[in-house]
């Protein structure tokens, strides 16, 4: 069968994290737009553990936010617990981490999908590109799905996850899956090879899901969420403060934010507790006695998975020497019984799945509800992009997610709503967006994926951004509101409140060098009442807030600032105030590091024709195709006595610098 389909500003392939947010910010800019999806009742699902957040990746959702994303609204109205991590840690790197009931998290995003104006929602399987030769350069123009059915469009993105050619493998077993029940996309993933792309194989893995009626809870450590009201989105922090937040309980998992509904910040919400249990001797000679079984270990598994989220079987045998790993227990809805047992990835055979887990005191008696399982999946090396997200084989295809190389439900949807903008930015003929790595731990993240050759799936965390005292979650709307406002996706309102802050912001700095505080009884009277102590000399309010105990709210007391500041504008002052000599020096490098950036590399330049570079640098250069000089000094294996020898060439050949 061979039908026409109407035309598509934006076609999206895939509805995963990367793939809503991608719909979503191509919709909301005006776009005609469609997503297709295997499974209607699989958009936004929560494969693995369905929580969002935690450091770098918390970062990314704020960000997501700021730029009028779904993601972290989507979070705060279905989760069960939050917590902030890292307290005791400095403010670069404390961020929010969320348990969200995972049927209510793919619900609540379906609605929000197929509610949104501009956004066709189909089931279908994509199996081919339709590309066509544009100005002698190859050119995306449509899908065609498994059922012969052609659709057109300006712009396509691919956010097809696991499902390229994707293998589940469970000890001795494998069998073709995108995810356990669900096909794989082999048509597309052969297409995309004989499109020209260079494809590679990744490796991601789930854990075992038990009965949480079968946990001795009475051995186990107990993790409560926050006491205090805490969200990743805009929507839920302002709907709070009105007091039209109704919380996600057992009741309702879906909470109306700025709808009816009122919670308290004494008792705000129900939340469900999540446990800690540890590993032992018994767990791991168990582990160690059946690597012979273990797809990891007999040559069942090739591919490379996340470093820095191992299998268990890869923590016991690389970590020889510890005698126990953590593992938490953590609930995945509010009505079901299944508990994820986060740290423990793996693909043993189901019965030393079992038998691992029973070797643990509170999982005695536990039963397996779903055995864990590893995917190896086909994805094209992020070098085959550029920073925009757009392929270098093929003019207008855009690709988001897993099928770059990364790992995680933030990053893809950080890279999803990235891809929509620019997608949706050709769409329009207007110039791409990209974000620098000193704006946005976004930019970070694509950064790194098109100009680093990665050899195992990409996982954000604060010690991969080198401005990350820069790149705080508080200041995310600050760094990145007016982005989102340009583009359509932050309305107008929010957009002026964001304003007003940073104006807020900028007059009670300036007060804060400008006001000198006198050692008086009122001001000694507030500083004792908040346990700092009294002053003997007088000194600038600013200096105030560097002393043991000293914050706002003694100036506040003292009338210098209004009482009614919210949270995130009072610790971004003492942020700015505590931290002004890092912070300047951060920006130093960053002006430094900008001129680099700032050098933009010619698109026809041929890199192999350089003298005086080392061949590996001409190599991988040529293969990279970075956009800037910045980009080629962090392309790996490029020595900075080559960038030297680039940069001289570029004068000797009299390329022009310019702005990128």
């Amino acid at each position: 069968m061979d039908t026409h389909s109407s035309d598509y500003d934006v076609i999206v392939v895939g509805s995963g994290h990367a793939g809503c947010e991608a719909a979503l910010a191509a919709a909301r800019m005006g776009c005609r737009t469609v997503v297709f999806t295997l499974n209607l009742d699989s958009v936004a699902l929560m494969p693995c553990n369905p929580s969002i957040g935690g450091p770098g990746k918390g970062h990314l959702v704020r960000e997501i936010d700021a730029l009028g994303g779904e993601m972290g609204t989507n979070t705060d109205a279905t989760s069960v617990q939050i917590r902030q991590l890292n307290t005791s840690k400095g403010p670069a790197v404390q961020a929010l981490r969320a348990q969200c009931d995972k049927r209510a998290y793919s619900l609540a995003m379906k609605e929000t999908i197929e509610s949104q104006e501009c956004l066709d929602v189909k089931q279908a399987a994509v199996d081919d590109l339709i590309v066509e030769t544009e100005e002698g350069s190859p050119s995306v123009c449509g899908v065609v799905t498994s059922t012969g059915a052609r659709y057109r469009a300006r712009t396509v993105i691919l956010t097809t996850g696991t499902f390229l050619r994707g293998r589940i493998i469970l000890g001795e077993q494998s069998y073709p899956g995108g995810r356990a029940g669900e096909f794989p996309a082999d048509n597309l993933s052969a297409s995309l090879a004989r499109a020209g792309f260079t494809l590679g194989r990744l490796k991601t893995g789930t854990p075992p899901r038990v009965d949480g009626r079968t946990i001795d809870y009475a051995l186990t450590q107990i993790q409560p969420g926050s006491e205090t009201p805490l969200f990743f989105s805009w929507a839920a922090r302002e709907a709070f403060r009105a007091g039209h937040m109704a919380s996600p309980t057992a009741m309702s998992p879906v909470a109306q934010i700025g709808g009816p509904g009122r919670t308290s910040s004494a008792a705000w919400r129900d939340q469900m507790v999540c446990y800690g249990v540890q590993t032992n001797e018994e767990t791991h000679s168990i582990i160690r006695a059946n690597l012979d079984r273990a797809p990891m270990y007999n040559g069942g598994i090739t591919s490379a998975g996340p470093r820095y989220c191992p299998s268990i079987e890869t923590k016991i045998v690389r970590f020889a020497d510890k005698s126990s790993h953590h593992l938490f227990l953590e609930p995945e809805g509010w009505h079901t019984r299944e508990i994820y047992v986060q740290g423990a990835n793996t693909s043993l055979p189901e019965d030393v799945q079992l038998g691992m887990l029973r070797s643990i005191p509170a999982l005695r008696q536990c039963e397996i509800m779903r055995a864990g399982y590893a995917i190896e999946y086909d994805y094209l090396p992020g070098t085959q992009v550029f920073p925009s997200l757009e392929s270098k084989p093929i003019r207008n295809l855009f690709l988001a997610g897993q099928v770059i190389g990364t790992t995680g439900y933030e990053e893809a949807g950080a890279l999803g709503i990235m891809a929509g903008i620019n997608a949706a930015q050709r769409a329009l003929d207007r110039d791409a967006v990209v974000l620098r790595r000193d704006q946005a731990y976004i930019g970070v993240l694509i950064d790194d994926l098109v100009t680093r050759e990665m050899d195992e799936p990409y996982r954000m965390h604060t010690s991969q951004a080198e401005f990350r005292l820069l790149l705080r979650q508080d200041n995310a709307e600050e760094r990145l509101s007016g982005i989102g406002h340009d583009l359509g996706l932050v309305d107008d309102g929010r957009f002026a409140e964001v304003r007003r802050r940073e104006q807020q912001i900028d007059d009670i700095l300036t007060m804060l060098e400008t006001t000198f505080l006198k050692p008086d009884e009122r001001t000694n009277a507030a500083l004792e009442s908040v346990g700092a102590q009294r002053l003997t000399d007088g000194l600038r309010a600013g200096e105030l807030l560097m002393r043991d105990g000293g914050s706002l709210s003694v100036l506040e007391q003292l009338g210098y600032v209004s009482a009614d500041l919210v949270g995130e504008v009072s610790r971004e002052i003492e942020t700015r105030v505590r931290y002004a000599g890092y912070v300047s020096r951060q920006e130093q490098e960053v002006e430094r590091l900008r001129r680099l950036e700032g050098r933009v590399i010619p698109e026809g330049i041929n890199y192999l024709d350089i003298h005086g570079m080392r061949s590996e640098s001409r190599e991988r250069l040529d293969r990279v195709r970075p956009r800037t000089v910045g980009q080629a000094a962090r392309v790996a294996g490029v020595a900075p006595s080559d960038v030297s020898i680039l940069l001289v060439h570029l004068e000797r050949e009299g390329y022009p610098a310019r702005a990128g």
